[in-house]
């Protein structure tokens, strides 16, 4: 039994993955995440200042000790596609690779969607079935057969376009709806029975989920986490409400990702709205499973850190 990590670079954080290795078997031990703190003020084409780049070094090295105090044989990094829209990322890129020697991966969008779909193929099975993976600043829409669009539009991006405080008001709440629809009609998505089942994927959707599972008082459930979308639309016009339960729930569950929350939730909404599906599969399964999954299964190449040595 070995036990590989994977820490993935993006614009708003860096995630760390541990996950136990038997044979072509993988088992996800342990999932971090630590957001950066001028996140909040990534725009394209902003260049890091230097104290930005010791953050993100000091970030990635307090993940690789993590790995260490974990018994981790070897940690592999990759670049996630959203780090584009910092200028001069390339020499982010290298300068932790050379300080930490760690290779870094850089993904593209086409990459990143394949593992995404190798990470979560236990969901193929689904009949007529749409991977929803909430990025920072844009949405991506998968379907297991082949790949479907980029929505641009993602909670960090909503919050920081139209959201004056930490959460919105019920004004910018409505805002943040009228957005989306706008956005979702310029995509020219499929209509209502286009799709009979929706899985979502990544760190805004377990947060929305954290959320659901507290406001309806769900008790820890085994396999699968389901939400239905009436109770989702119950639990977002909760989430613009002006009171401090609110705010402590937020807190509570999502504090890593509270000012985008309440804008996750929203989005969620009104995607699932558009295609008429009632009941949602979360999945916390994303591109870091799907590397590590072809890593180990030798269908990628990568050069890791070895930290036993």
């Amino acid at each position: 039994m070995r036990k590989y990590a994977i820490i993935d670079f993006s614009a708003s954080s860096l995630s760390l993955l541990i996950a136990k290795i038997e044979g072509q078997r993988m088992e996800g031990l342990l999932h971090t995440r630590m957001p950066l703190s001028f996140s909040s003020s990534i725009f394209e084409g902003r260049v890091l200042s230097e104290v930005e780049k010791l953050e993100v070094i000091e970030s990635a090295e307090s993940m690789i000790e993590l790995c260490r105090q974990n018994d981790v044989d070897r940690v592999y990094a990759i670049a996630s596609s959203t780090l584009s829209s910092i200028s001069e990322a390339d020499d982010l890129i290298s300068t932790v690779s050379i300080r930490l020697s760690l290779h870094i991966q850089k993904l593209d969008i086409a990459e990143e969607g394949e593992a995404r779909l190798i990470a979560n193929e236990r969901y193929s099975i689904l009949p007529r079935a749409v991977l929803v993976d909430f990025g920072s600043l844009s949405t991506k829409l998968y379907s297991f057969s082949n790949y479907l669009c980029t929505i641009p539009a993602g909670p960090l991006g909503l919050y920081k376009e139209l959201v004056s405080q930490v959460v919105p008001s019920v004004r910018e709440a409505s805002n943040i709806k009228e957005k989306i629809r706008t956005v979702l009609d310029e995509a020219n998505l499929p209509g209502e029975g286009y799709f009979d089942n929706a899985v979502l994927a990544g760190v805004y959707s377990w947060s929305v989920y954290q959320l659901y599972a507290d406001y309806f008082k769900l008790s820890h459930q085994h396999g699968e986490k389901i939400m239905q979308y009436k109770k989702l639309k119950k639990l977002c016009r909760y989430l613009i409400k002006q009171d401090n339960s609110r705010s402590l729930m937020i807190l509570r569950n999502a504090p890593e990702v509270m000012t985008q929350v309440v804008p996750a939730a929203i989005l969620a909404k009104e995607l699932l709205k558009r295609f008429g599906v009632s009941s949602i599969i979360i999945s916390d399964l994303g591109v870091k499973e799907g590397i590590l999954k072809q890593i180990v299964c030798a269908n990628r190449s990568a050069e890791g850190l070895e930290l036993k040595d």
